[in-house]
């Protein structure tokens, strides 16, 4: 979020002096030597001022940019304890990851900072975040036709670019430059905590 940031005429009489009372010219009309020493001394004031502006813009910048603080970053990596293990089943699951967020120099409650997808197999639990890696758009879970054999098949997919993974986020198709991202997990107490993470989409390497 940013903040926004938050000339009248004057009268004057006309001199009556003769052009001889001018100040700054003597009889003769030659400027005096001390009104040019004042003339010079302006030119080479103004020159430094342009110059000082010049460099100091980018140094001005650059300390906005130090002071500023990161945007919308979240917690990632941090573990979420997300659901009972007795809930799950072998029915993928998608769960909202809420967590406080900064926005410039506000503090966000309770924010929605990204979804995750858990289910069983067997006696593991399986955790994938809901980013597609093609492109980011969140992946959803549905009976979809086998993109090689047409049968329909419960399956992770992407709606926006029809990218498929299977339950266990391998891809199907090579719409994806990797299978999906999968995620560290943990019970503790009989509860499912998920260490959430985002990735950057879009290469084949899985990597924050």
């Amino acid at each position: 979020m940013s903040k926004k940031n938050r000339n009248q005429n004057t009268g004057e009489k006309k001199s009556e002096n003769s052009p001889n009372d001018i100040v700054g010219k003597d009889a003769d009309g030659v400027e005096s030597g001390d009104d040019a020493g004042r003339r010079d001394f302006m030119k080479v004031a103004v020159a430094a001022g342009i110059g000082v502006c010049a460099i100091g813009t980018p140094i001005c910048a650059g300390t906005r940019l130090a002071l500023y603080p990161a945007s919308l970053q979240g917690k990632e990596g941090k573990s979420y304890p997300l659901v009972p293990e007795t809930d799950l089943t072998d029915k993928p699951q998608r769960f909202s990851i809420v967590d406080d967020k900064q926005d410039a120099w506000n503090l966000l409650k309770d924010q929605v900072i990204g979804t995750v997808f858990v289910h069983k197999k067997g006696d593991r639990i399986l955790a994938f975040n809901a980013d597609c890696p093609h492109a980011g758009c969140k992946i959803q879970y549905a009976g979809r036709p086998h993109p090689e054999t047409a049968e329909v098949t419960e399956m992770y997919y992407c709606p926006c670019h029809a990218a498929h993974f299977d339950l266990d986020g391998k891809r199907l198709d090579k719409v994806s430059p990797r299978d999906l991202d999968a995620l560290e997990v943990k019970v503790v107490d009989g509860v499912v905590h998920v260490q959430f993470q985002k990735f950057i989409f879009g290469i084949t390497e899985k990597r924050t």
